[in-house]
């Protein structure tokens, strides 16, 4: 019985030995794990520059993130993003002739990455989780391009060995994907108001008063008001106006000019809108679209008169978030609503021509 026991304890006692030095050996291996297998359980990812710009992303549910505690994310940006941390795939480690120059680059040129994860502080076989909390799980840098443009240069942090990474199945590098400047996470839609909730429209044309326009539902309909003489239109097309009410679900900008000279913005900003948008839902929540117009790019002509062209015709400027962010807009998106009041008139038969 005690030969046993004394057999007993020295097998616990190897197996303690053999755990220290597995994980002795786990701290001098070469570390090169950048995925996070379940995306689902990441809450804050945390990016930085050389440059001193930071973005911190938190999981506010599976379909909203905030941006800097104060603006919603861009959804596209972040699915982009999530996806690329759990397919990120080491294709091979940096030659020792390039690897002291590739750890200079990520020394000055990286971008740092902490992602954090819902943890548990008990998990037996992924089944049994007791006692979660949120833990910084990873740090990494990214870096820029390889010279082939299909991978790019990581180095998880606590190591000393750089590493080339890809994502499986996809031609390209993944750095851009990790900007850590504002303006890159910040959600670009400015109306997504259903027509089931929206209250009013107001279109305000400042130079042409007499194709200014509202239009308010009633408790059945919608009224048409002209604002130059605030009267009623008696007579309009209805299902115009209800498919002119339906085009405020998805309206965005292209960008937003936060790097823009404050001066050239000012000048801008001193001019009459062309148009003043705004509509308010059935809560009372106004969004507000200040229109301007871009001057056209040095250089621009017109494709059949050959003549300089002094404003663009493809993009404005607009002011948005109560005056608080200046934009750039394409007309193409935003032509549907930016319309007179002439376009709700009814159609005038015309004779056909046989």
């Amino acid at each position: 019985m005690r030969k046993n026991k004394n057999i007993i304890l020295f097998t616990v006692i190897l197996a303690i030995l053999a755990l220290i030095l597995l994980l002795r050996s786990s701290k001098s291996t070469i570390k090169a794990d950048f995925a996070v297998e379940d995306v689902s359980a990441i809450t804050k990812i945390f990016m930085t520059d050389k440059k001193n710009n930071s973005v911190t992303l938190k999981k506010v549910d599976e379909k909203n993130w905030l941006l800097n505690d104060k603006y919603p994310a861009r959804m596209d940006g972040m699915e982009i993003i999530l996806e690329t941390i759990s397919k990120l795939q080491v294709r091979e480690p940096v030659s020792k002739a390039g690897r002291n120059n590739v750890i200079k680059w990520l020394a000055s040129k990286s971008v740092k990455v902490e992602i954090y994860e819902i943890v548990y502080r008990i998990d037996l076989f992924k089944k049994i989780r007791l006692f979660p909390h949120e833990k910084l799980t990873k740090v990494y840098y990214v870096g820029d391009e390889t010279q082939d443009n299909q991978g790019t240069f990581m180095l998880i942090e606590g190591s000393d060995e750089p590493f080339i990474v890809l994502v499986p199945g996809f031609r390209g590098y993944v750095s851009p994907q990790y900007s850590a400047l504002e303006s890159d996470w910040r959600r670009r839609t400015i109306f997504e108001t259903k027509i089931g909730e929206i209250k009013s429209v107001r279109l305000d044309y400042p130079n042409t008063p007499e194709a200014s326009f509202e239009i308010c539902r009633n408790e059945k309909n919608f009224s048409l008001k002209l604002l130059r003489t605030n009267s009623f239109v008696a007579d309009f097309d209805t299902m115009k106006v209800i498919q002119y009410m339906s085009s405020f679900a998805n309206l965005g900008i292209e960008a937003f000019m936060d790097k823009m000279d404050k001066h050239a913005i000012d000048t801008i900003t001193s001019k009459t809108p062309i148009a003043i948008l705004t509509v308010t839902d059935i809560t009372g929540k106004c969004q507000k679209l200040k229109a301007f117009m871009k001057p056209a790019d040095f250089g621009s002509v017109d494709d059949v008169s050959n003549k300089p062209l002094t404003v663009d015709r493809d993009r404005f400027y607009g002011l948005i978030n109560d005056d608080k962010d200046f934009a750039l807009i394409q007309y193409f998106v935003f032509n549907s609503v930016l319309q007179p009041v002439s376009i709700f008139r009814k159609d005038v038969d015309k004779k056909t021509k046989e």
